[in-house]
């Protein structure tokens, strides 16, 4: 025990000096005449990290609960090229955290962008700063008008967790619960039991999802400067996002028919990143109305469309493939149901003739919902039949566009598309082969175009 006991102080001896040791060469600053921010750490192996300001792509801070409790909070530096954060500094105190989110935002502005004096003066007039806060009444309606799906997985998980377990119970007091079932009337003979309990895991499931909805966008705060807009939310983690208009890649508005009648949209912007990790710069906006989108829509995108807007639809060979690949489940518990003696034909025809008629009234919906826009500086893709999406991205910020025909496209002149953007890929299939002057349009506009989006 003596020697255990000494063992550990020494280890913990040696852990304080390496930690004291670590610190002590824990080192950041920015060197102004190399124009980049330099980091050095290391205690045996000596790291110096060096990021030139026009590599800067997302600078933000971000607290935790215990770090809001003392008052300091964790700093990140991302670049567009690396998977993960290029320097993540923590527990800096927050007067720090806001000066040096402040100066790095200047510089990378100042060494990134190549724009000329009129461009901006017209930013600065047409852009005037603002700031909204979600309040509590508008979260409430999120969590209440948002897919609460995952309230519903994690019910079901809940519950069937409870019935494993109440299996193992019933194979050792079997009898007794029997017994005492037979006294009770069972919960499914009943239909005033059977809608209670529906409507109590429909509530819980809405319940699970409000409180998702204000641990993670709790206290959210837009702020629009001349430069840029910052985003700042939840409750768990306070994240501080300050959103660059020339680094956002795509941008998708959110909505379905509940959330449109409260008149609450959803905005997620997605900036450049690595092509193994695009979710880690993807920014949810919650909660905004029509005015606030075309608002950030507005900053974000300086250069509005003014020419022509062409609208092309998919074929429909592509709802055909949808309709039989829906089938296929179909057609496959066909030769399933013989070896189930549970399910008679009778409830199984039930069944698939509810699950074709949905399936396929799905498709049909999500078939007509599809549109490819191109117009003289974007490209949008409108899809969806419960939750209505519209995606835009800018054309000069194309890095290539795959375009492939397979064999049974040939006859019909039919083309498949692919538009890859640092912030994620944008498909659209069996589309028109007259859609191949405007991507010859599109190549054109990103060769002349002189702007710079890195």
């Amino acid at each position: 025990m003596v020697y255990i006991v000494l063992g550990m102080v020494v280890i913990s001896v040696l852990v304080l000096v390496y930690s004291f040791v670590y610190y002590q060469r824990f080192l950041f600053y920015i060197n102004y005449k190399n124009q980049e921010f330099v980091l050095q750490k290391g205690v045996f192996n000596k790291e110096d990290i060096a990021i030139p300001f026009d590599r800067i792509q997302q600078v933000y801070s971000k607290r935790s609960l215990l770090q809001r409790l003392l008052n300091v909070s964790s700093f990140v530096i991302e670049t567009a090229g690396s998977k993960k954060e290029e320097i993540g500094i923590k527990a800096i105190s927050n007067e720090e955290a806001n000066q040096l989110l402040a100066i790095l935002i200047e510089v990378r502005n100042k060494y990134s962008e190549k724009i000329t004096d009129l461009e901006i003066t017209e930013k600065s007039s047409k852009n005037q700063d603002w700031t909204h806060k979600l309040s509590f009444l508008t979260l409430l309606k999120i969590g209440i008008s948002t897919n609460y799906l995952r309230g519903l997985v994690l019910m079901a998980a809940f519950f069937s967790t409870i019935y494993n377990e109440a299996r193992t119970v019933s194979e050792e007091y079997s009898q007794t619960i029997q017994e005492y079932l037979n006294e009770v009337p069972g919960p499914m003979e009943s239909v005033y039991i059977f809608m209670l309990i529906v409507f109590i895991v429909l509530l819980l499931s809405i319940l699970i999802t409000v409180a998702e909805v204000f641990i993670k966008y709790f206290n959210l705060k837009l702020t629009q400067t001349k430069d840029s807009l910052e985003v700042e939310m939840g409750l768990n983690t306070n994240t501080k996002v300050s959103l660059k208009p020339t680094r956002v890649q795509l941008f998708k508005v959110i909505t379905n028919p509940v959330q449109k009648w409260l008149n609450l949209y959803e905005v997620r912007i997605s900036l450049a990143n690595s092509e193994n990790d695009l979710q880690k710069s993807k920014i949810k906006i919650p909660g905004l109305d029509k005015v606030l989108v075309a608002k950030v829509s507005s900053f974000l995108y300086t250069n509005q469309s003014k020419g022509f807007r062409k609208t092309f639809s998919p074929d429909k060979v592509l709802l055909v493939r949808r309709l039989i690949i829906v089938m296929v489940p179909a057609l496959a518990s066909y030769f399933v149901v013989p070896y189930v003696n549970a399910i008679s034909f009778t409830i199984w025809l039930i069944l698939v003739g509810l699950y074709t008629v949905l399936a396929v009234i799905w498709q049909i919906l999500m078939y007509r919902s599809l549109k490819l826009i191109v117009s003289d500086e974007f490209v949008y893709k409108k899809y969806g039949v419960w939750n209505k999406t519209e995606e835009r991205f800018e054309i000069y910020k194309i890095q290539s566009i795959s375009i492939s025909q397979p064999l049974w496209y040939e006859r019909r002149n039919l083309l498949n598309v692919i538009f890859h953007t640092a912030g994620g890929d944008i498909p659209f299939r069996a589309v028109s082969k007259n859609f191949l002057p405007y991507i010859n349009y599109m190549f054109y506009n990103i060769e002349s175009n002189s702007r710079s989006w890195m």
